[in-house]
């Protein structure tokens, strides 16, 4: 007895629609776990810590004034490196939407506010992987928060990868906005 009688139309569609389904799983690539990229990065530090920090209305407003991108949620958590009591360093782990889907990447930068790398966590487009690459992301290095961080400005974009490299100079410019926020030198920005 058959419960079901799929025409030879129906067969080819129903393979097709799961090849596409599948594909779209297919096409995630996971580079490093957060846990395996805070070890490279902090590799020198005695230990690393997390600490979970909350914008404000006026922090947030001062971000939008200085980047025009009104950050996606108020609570962000950073990384540190210490060593004994002095800090190598702060790392943030952010998705950013490059076409359709998020790109996990981690901003790691200096105690001075300086970008000293930035790295893919996770890819989930079917193009553009090529902005994971070093001469892409060397871009970024010793950017502050005062920078641009913009394509066409101080970031030069990946030939077919236009949307992916807008998505990390985004990214890379929030990180920098939160750290001087947090950690930086004028204390708690406000929006004045």
């Amino acid at each position: 007895m058959k419960f079901f009688d799929f025409s030879r139309k129906s067969r080819l569609f129903l393979v097709f629609f799961c090849l596409q389904v599948s594909s779209l799983w297919a096409f995630q690539s996971v580079y490093l776990s957060p846990k395996e990229a805070l070890r490279q990065v902090f590799h020198a530090s005695k230990v690393v810590v997390s600490e979970k920090r909350v914008l404000d209305a006026e922090q947030a407003a001062w971000i939008v004034k200085k980047s025009g991108l009104k950050p996606p949620q108020s609570e962000w958590t950073f990384y540190l490196g210490k060593t004994d009591e002095k800090i190598d360093g702060y790392a943030l782990i952010d998705h950013q939407v490059g076409k359709t889907e998020p790109i996990t990447f981690m901003t790691v930068i200096n105690p001075d506010g300086r970008v000293r790398d930035v790295m893919i966590l996770v890819y989930r487009e079917t193009h553009g992987s090529e902005v994971r690459h070093k001469n892409f992301l060397r871009q970024f290095y010793g950017k502050e928060a005062h920078h641009p961080v913009r394509l066409g400005q101080d970031i030069d974009v990946v030939s077919g990868a236009t949307l992916s490299s807008r998505a990390l100079a985004v990214g890379v410019k929030r990180a920098l906005l939160l750290w001087e926020i947090f950690y930086g030198k004028h204390g708690s920005i406000t929006a004045r």
